[in-house]
């Protein structure tokens, strides 16, 4: 099969915190869809090769291909999208029941496990959340308190993801679903600005030497790996992926950390001589969609050689980079039809903002019944609404042009219709931190992701098959094959339209067979609570994390004011009691309002 018969596939993954569990989920499923299918189809060809004669069940499967040419995400989503990449220079084992035990599986045992001690042997298993209120990540550092959690866990995490990839030696050939020329793409958010400026008219003269032109700064960076990176076409326009070599493998694993860093919660990133200043000129440039032609129209001002700068977590600036997602399918697919569309995106959302993550119903608008702000603490928090709002907004061309895109996103159902009385998502508790207490969350949204990618594979990412105007992509396709997959749908009108899978799962056949495709079956079906006296367990660190930040802060303030400084430290057990208490008090109301408090 040639590219005629490919369709092209773009990934964009959005920022979710803990919840890249249910991301994770999404993906594992979908690799696990495509290596199935790819090993048959090998089986296939040999044979037809060989003018062997095929099988009942090998007539049933389509030979046409999919091909994944870009992953991008922004936190949780770029870490998942990174973790993708790494996960095909080897086989990786689907995971297809709940377990505390290592998988092989890179995508669970870094999102489900996360840095929670699975040794069974100690005494004393220690979480993710209980490490996070550990004070060893600023008791040495004189920089200051980095952030309000402890974020040695992420980097365990992350390390361990490099450190145990799979040999040079034994790193397998690319596999066909995974382009030979994978693009990768994290955001990142720089808290230093990238200074520019539109020219205006460029006419000098003797008595007006200089035209001024319009001022910006951009904080918004797109690390843009390629897998197939050519060091004299490619250097200072994308960045190496290769995590065998150390260089690359070093920004790769800085990348995956920085993209990551949630603003205040988690601790920032540092770049030093990590990103050259060509290479942030080249990114601007694509990040504005600007062509070779139109250049000097705009001047960024860099001068070193290297752009340093501290990264915060990149969804605050780009939380859905599809935009960018859709320029590098463009490049792979220029010639687009939609009638027959060749490329198309998926974007995985584990908190869409189109409903309420807690009810599950469609979002009200705050500003409906208050369209005027008539004081000044009125127009405070809705100011910070309109700034968090219209960094959603999306100016790129790419993002709205008619391409095929689909949205994935959490849900669950009793039946046809009619939705289960529970918010969706476990890890949404504490704004997508919550996952981080239990491992129980984290594997019930891991298993949600994978029933909602069968469901998504089975019934909704399909093209229309119409044999008096068939699809390319669909050319030659047996009827054994047709009759196994088509989904006919009923319009309005009751008109039937017939549509084919554009990746056959073939654990279908097999479910069919056993009877076990009812879509509204759920891996882990019981949505999970906290354990009793959680919060009672969690409270000496807790405390111990908010005396050393508020000793530390005093000191560090009010190091010449030894009055004062004393003074508040007689004050300090007060208010430090009050703080916990106060976060206990709101995690406890969170929790109750999903359901999620033990009885």
């Amino acid at each position: 099969m040639g590219k005629e018969n490919t369709f092209h596939l773009g990934i964009t993954m959005a920022g979710a915190v803990s919840a890249g569990a249910y991301t994770a989920g999404f993906i594992d499923y979908l690799i696990e869809a495509l290596e199935l299918w790819e090993e048959q189809k090998l089986i296939i060809t040999n044979k037809i090769f060989k003018n062997e004669t095929l099988t009942n069940y090998e007539k049933k499967i389509p030979l046409h291909n999919v091909c994944i040419d870009v992953l991008g995400g922004a936190s949780a989503g770029g870490m998942v999208g990174m973790i993708t990449a790494l996960s095909t220079y080897s086989k990786m084992p689907p995971v297809k029941k709940p377990t505390n035990d290592k998988t092989g599986n890179i995508l669970y045992d870094s999102w489900v496990l996360l840095d929670d001690d699975i040794d069974v042997s100690l005494k004393n298993n220690v979480t993710t959340f209980q490490k996070m209120l550990y004070t060893d990540d600023f008791e040495v550092n004189p920089d200051g308190i980095p952030s309000l959690l402890n974020s040695k866990s992420i980097d365990r995490i992350a390390d361990k993801v490099f450190n145990e990839l799979v040999s040079l030696e034994k790193k397998r050939e690319r596999p066909n679903y995974i382009s030979e020329d994978l693009r990768v793409l994290v955001t990142l958010c720089s808290l230093r600005g990238i200074p520019f400026e539109l020219n205006f008219e460029r006419i000098t003269s003797a008595n007006f030497p200089y035209s001024p032109g319009h001022r910006m700064n951009e904080h918004m960076i797109i690390a843009h790996f390629k897998i197939k990176y050519d060091e004299k076409l490619d250097k200072d326009v994308y960045l190496k992926f290769d995590p065998y070599d150390k260089d690359s493998e070093e920004l790769l694993k800085l990348c995956t950390k920085a993209t990551g860093a949630f603003p205040i919660g988690l601790a920032p990133r540092h770049f030093e001589g990590k990103l050259s200043t060509e290479y942030i000129k080249n990114c601007i440039l694509r990040n504005l969609e600007i062509k070779d032609e139109d250049k000097s129209a705009i001047n960024i001002k860099l001068d070193d050689e290297y752009f340093d700068f501290t990264d915060i977590d990149g969804g605050t600036i780009n939380n859905e980079p599809y935009s960018e997602v859709v320029q590098v399918l463009e490049e792979v697919s220029p010639n687009h039809d939609r009638k027959f569309p060749m490329f198309g995106t998926i974007m995985i959302d584990p908190f869409p903002n189109f409903y309420d993550q807690d009810e599950f119903k469609p979002k009200k608008n705050p500003l409906k019944d208050l369209v005027f702000q008539k004081s000044f603490w009125s127009v405070i928090p809705e100011a910070y609404f309109t700034f968090r709002e219209q960094v959603r907004v999306k100016h790129s061309g790419s993002f709205y042009k008619d391409y095929f895109r689909l949205l994935i996103f959490p849900v669950k159902w009793e039946q046809n219709g009619v939705l289960k009385n529970h918010p969706p998502i476990a890890c949404g508790a504490l704004g997508g931190f919550g996952g981080f207490l239990d491992i129980e969350f984290r594997k019930h949204d891991f298993f949600l992701g994978r029933n909602n990618a069968r469901n998504f594979l089975r019934g909704f990412f399909m093209l229309e098959y119409n044999e008096e105007k068939l699809h390319p992509l669909f050319s030659g396709l047996n009827q054994e094959a047709v009759d196994t997959f088509r989904r006919k749908i009923k319009n309005a009108e009751e008109s039937e339209t017939i549509y084919f899978p554009i990746i056959p799962d073939l654990n279908f056949i097999s479910d069919k067979k056993g009877g076990h495709t009812n879509p509204y079956h759920y891996t882990i079906d019981e949505f999970p609570k906290l354990k009793p006296g959680y919060f009672d367990s969690i409270k000496p660190n807790l405390k111990n994390r908010v005396n050393k930040i508020l000793t530390y802060e005093i000191n560090k303030r009010f190091e010449k004011k030894w009055l004062l400084r004393n003074a508040l430290k007689v004050v300090k057990g007060y208010v430090s009691k009050r703080i916990v208490n106060s976060v206990i008090k709101i995690m406890e109301k969170d929790f109750a309002s999903r359901n999620m408090m033990p009885k």
